[in-house]
């Protein structure tokens, strides 16, 4: 009996050891440059140089490349050009501008393999007068990295979850030790690639529940803060955060607002990128968006890069 008491303790201790070292393995850092200018047509790579510093040798199965910034759905792709036996890219996801590179070699991961294979991801633009900069982000996580605000985000499918529910969930999940909260779009840049990349209607964090007609963010670092007053010929005058991107004739707190009034108090975007107005159910979302970062107590990661090419 005394034997297997010891031996129990020892796997505990075994076990407890195991789950500790892991946890604190340090993230890999991902450093690449590259801001160069584009010729219409042609192909070209999205990095001058590209590293992985990784002294925990931590494991890494797949690489995102995104079109963080100044995507045009149906002119904009990444390819992985060259040979590279033991990385596999996937079709290019349209929807979210992202290439997704996946180890498929035997064994594990080799860094050196997956920085070659990154090194030669191409872009194109398929028109003779592009419309603007773009700007990509490189990262080892599935979230969608914007460089702009250092923060990342993700779209979580869950078919006609409520608007509260959304919010328990968003915050219950974390990224690499950073803290979820359902997103708060306060720039243009956040907004296209939330919105417009997202993959179907989704929860955000903004509610006008507590007064109706203050529309505020009440999620994440900027939880409080208002950014709409009013109805659709509302405005945003002396409110915290100007920007906004609600549909046409929106919010309107729909039917209107003396036969039900207080029920639309909750934000979402269509996969158009626009807001609207919706009560805390509404059976045409299908799930909700995520965002990473700014929270106190968060660490600080490096686990993606980002590189920019101009329009000459």
């Amino acid at each position: 009996m005394l034997f297997i008491k010891k031996n129990t303790f020892f796997f505990f201790v075994l076990t407890l050891f195991i789950l500790v070292n892991s946890w604190a393995q340090t993230p890999p850092t991902l450093t690449a440059s590259g801001n160069q200018a584009y010729c219409p047509l042609s192909y070209i790579p999205i990095v001058t140089d590209f590293s992985i510093a990784n002294p925990d040798a931590v494991e890494i199965n797949y690489v995102y490349i995104q079109i963080s910034e100044g995507y045009v759905r149906g002119e904009d792709s990444l390819i992985l050009t060259g040979s590279h036996p033991n990385i596999t890219a996937k079709t290019f996801d349209q929807q979210e501008a992202k290439l997704e590179l996946e180890w498929t070699g035997s064994g594990t991961s080799n860094d050196s393999e997956i920085i070659a294979a990154v090194k030669d991801v191409v872009f194109r633009n398929n028109t003779i007068t592009p419309s603007s900069d773009k700007s990509f982000s490189i990262t080892i996580g599935d979230a969608n990295y914007l460089p702009s605000t250092d923060h990342y985000y993700e779209y979580v499918p869950d078919p006609e979850i409520t608007w509260q529910n959304a919010k328990i969930a968003a915050e219950a999940r974390d990224y690499y030790g950073l803290q979820g909260y359902l997103a708060t779009l306060t720039t243009l840049e956040e907004g296209i690639l939330c919105g417009e990349q997202a993959d179907g209607q989704g929860w955000i964090g903004g509610s006008d529940n507590d007064v109706e007609g203050t529309w505020k963010w009440v999620t994440g670092p900027e939880a409080g803060s208002t950014f709409w007053f009013g109805l659709a010929n509302g405005n945003n005058i002396g409110a915290d955060f100007t920007y906004e991107n609600w549909d046409s004739g929106e919010p309107n707190d729909w039917p209107d607002g003396s036969s039900i009034p207080g029920q639309e108090n909750y934000a979402h975007v269509y996969n158009t990128g626009n807001w609207n107005d919706y009560p805390n159910y509404n059976s045409n979302i299908k799930g909700y968006i995520v965002e990473y970062g700014g929270m106190p107590g968060d660490p600080i990661l490096n686990i993606s890069a980002s590189t920019k090419i101009f329009i000459p």
